[in-house]
């Protein structure tokens, strides 16, 4: 599958001025002064309902790559995984020591995108290759990839090819695509759970749960999540316009006691996308772009589009039983775009999701205090033309680092164009 055809609201707070992260003075021996240099983008304090949020200034901490994806080791270190050239080339990283503060190049190790990079909290760690196959003459088994590291991903093993993923042959085809397209996370009686995504028809996605009980080598299902024929959606919020995949690059989190929430994609918008009119002028090329700046770069030069009608919501569902089971899923008011990504700090959950219009731009957090049941007004957070792909995980109480790209233009080949942002995140 092309990445480009998978992959496929207003800027605010652009000032001068530094952003001290909540900490003054010198900074440890070796490390970048916190207080050194003026941000071009000033941090600001956002209030959504009972919320007020500090958001910091988006720094620079890649140049080149963009796909953004964060993993988090037991030593409390991040790796931060980005696609070094586009449609499948080979991975870049850095590494943070100090909760994504400072940067440093590191190997990223591993093949495919650098999802499912996860440590559990105990033995070692796990990256899990997204792309699965058919064993011939097994029925329901598929083959793995995936690479494990003792030392938090300093040196690895792999990648190790004797894996396998059950599923229910009478629900699932051999010839069709089933991915770990989605996370991994660990219940507390150590059970590692996998969102996955795959087709059930020619290019029609739908997304699953599977488990793992011995640290990510073998995985079988345990339940269908969402597929568009079962799609709350009473108000037609999905059916204005937007071709669909289907539920897509799903994201599950434990919100505690069993329940899980699990949040997905729904949007194609690589064909026939929702867009505004051309201008002939453009007042700021952070806000528009270019017709040969959009893929396939086949519209003309000199007309400037701007981000158009809102992309079609995320989908979110929730179980109460880890999984076992799951409701109907529903269209999220606000939050929309591509890859959905959370992270739970001190019982906050954080979402965060991109490409909010097309050309895509922008990307967005929103936070809840009740287990994903209601959410807060969005906060921009990226006001840049970009994949739409996001990440953030939680680096203390109430406390968020979240990551994104900057890709204009997009058809995404003008590598020295792109950057990977980092930006904090905290309830205050």
């Amino acid at each position: 599958m092309d990445r480009r055809r998978f992959l496929g609201l207003t800027a605010g707070g652009l000032a001068a001025g530094p952003w001290v992260r909540g900490q003054e003075g010198d900074a440890p021996a070796g490390e970048p002064a916190r207080d050194a240099f003026p941000s071009p983008y000033a941090a600001r304090r956002e209030r959504r309902g009972g919320l007020e949020i500090r958001v910091g200034g988006p720094r620079v901490v890649m140049r080149g790559p963009m796909f953004p994806n964060l993993a988090r080791f037991g030593d409390g270190s991040i790796i931060l995984f980005a696609q070094a050239v586009e449609e499948g080339g080979p991975l870049t990283a850095i590494r943070s020591e100090d909760s994504g503060w400072s940067w440093r190049p590191h190997t990223a190790g591993v093949d495919g995108m650098g999802l499912n990079t996860f440590h559990p909290s105990s033995g070692c760690a796990v990256s899990v290759h997204y792309e699965t196959k058919p064993i011939p003459g097994s029925a329901g088994l598929r083959s793995t990839r995936r690479w494990e590291s003792d030392d938090a991903w300093h040196t690895l093993r792999g990648p190790l090819e004797d894996g396998t993923l059950w599923l229910p042959e009478d629900q699932f085809k051999a010839e069709e695509k089933q991915w770990f397209h989605g996370n991994i996370i660990e219940l507390p009686d150590g059970r590692l759970l996998a969102a996955m995504q795959g087709t059930h028809e020619p290019w029609v996605f739908r997304t699953f749960l599977t488990e793992s009980l011995d640290r990510g080598k073998t995985w079988r299902f345990v339940s269908h999540i969402a597929s568009l024929d079962k799609l709350d959606d009473p108000e037609g919020a999905t059916k204005r316009g937007w071709t669909l995949w289907g539920p897509c690059e799903p994201n599950v989190a434990h919100a505690g006691g069993g329940q899980l929430v699990c949040v997905a994609r729904l949007v194609n918008d690589d064909h026939n996308p929702l867009m505004a009119a051309p201008k002939e002028r453009y007042h700021d090329l952070s806000y528009a772009i270019p017709g040969t700046g959009i893929h396939p770069g086949t519209l003309p030069a000199d007309a400037y589009y701007e981000p158009g009608p809102p992309s079609a919501p995320l989908i979110i569902s929730f179980s109460s039983d880890t999984g076992k089971t799951w409701t109907l899923v529903k269209p999220m008011d606000q939050a929309r775009g591509c890859f959905p990504r959370m992270a739970l700090g001190d019982g906050v959950l954080a979402l965060t999701y991109g490409g909010l219009a097309y050309p895509r731009w922008g990307n967005c957090v929103t936070f809840s205090t009740d287990a994903g049941k209601t959410w807060s007004d969005e906060v921009l957070f990226a006001p840049f033309f970009t994949t739409g792909y996001t990440d953030i995980i939680a680096t203390g109480a109430k406390e968020f680092v979240a990551v994104f790209d900057c890709t204009p233009p997009q058809p995404w080949k003008d590598h020295a164009a792109h950057w990977v942002g980092a930006v904090d995140i905290e309830i205050v």
